[in-house]
């Protein structure tokens, strides 16, 4: 992958044209994301149900519903995003087509809060399950390491692509505003 950005001053023209592009494309990708969380969360709750029946722990069942908590919350937080970068309209008045671009790009808004909290749901169904006993203090190691591994993945995607859209949206409403 090529750090390198490319955060050259472009134009309005330009810019518009790069925010749709990457729109679309997140939509896309929020589109398949959510599609994916709402074929597993049936597939999860046969799982926990058929793991508590075999198991006769509840604490299975709980961890299992857990999980399935965890995919409606990401579920309705990639539905949010699709809509949202889906219906953006450009025909806005210019200057607050670019403050409402520049928020769309920020790297963290509050339904990233939303899907820290379901993955740390998702945890505590770790924690439950029967199936991993002892090992679960072992197995913390390993979600914190992931989760943390994820957080800044997605940051270094951000600073290479969507910062440079952030931060000329950001140099253009600061031109348009006389600062």
């Amino acid at each position: 992958m090529n750090f390198k950005r490319n955060n050259d001053n472009i134009n309005l023209e330009q810019l518009v044209g790069k925010l749709q592009k990457e729109d679309l494309r997140y939509s896309n990708i929020c589109k398949g994301l959510k599609l994916i969380y709402w074929i597993l969360i049936p597939i999860y709750t046969i799982l926990a149900i058929d793991t508590y029946l075999e198991t006769n722990f509840i604490t299975d069942l709980f961890a299992g519903l857990l999980f399935v908590s965890a995919f409606v919350i990401f579920a309705l937080i990639m539905g949010k995003f699709q809509k949202e970068y889906n219906t953006v309209d450009y025909s806005l008045p210019t200057l607050m087509m670019l403050k409402k671009a520049a928020l769309r790009y920020k790297p963290f808004k509050p339904e990233s809060y939303g899907a820290f909290a379901a993955f740390f749901i998702m945890d505590a169904g770790f924690c439950l399950s029967s199936q991993y006993g002892t090992r679960i203090i072992n197995l913390q190691h390993y979600v914190v390491a992931l989760f943390l591994a994820s957080v800044v993945i997605g940051l270094l995607i951000w600073y290479v692509r969507y910062k440079p859209l952030r931060d000329n949206a950001q140099r253009l409403i600061a031109e348009i505003e006389g600062e």
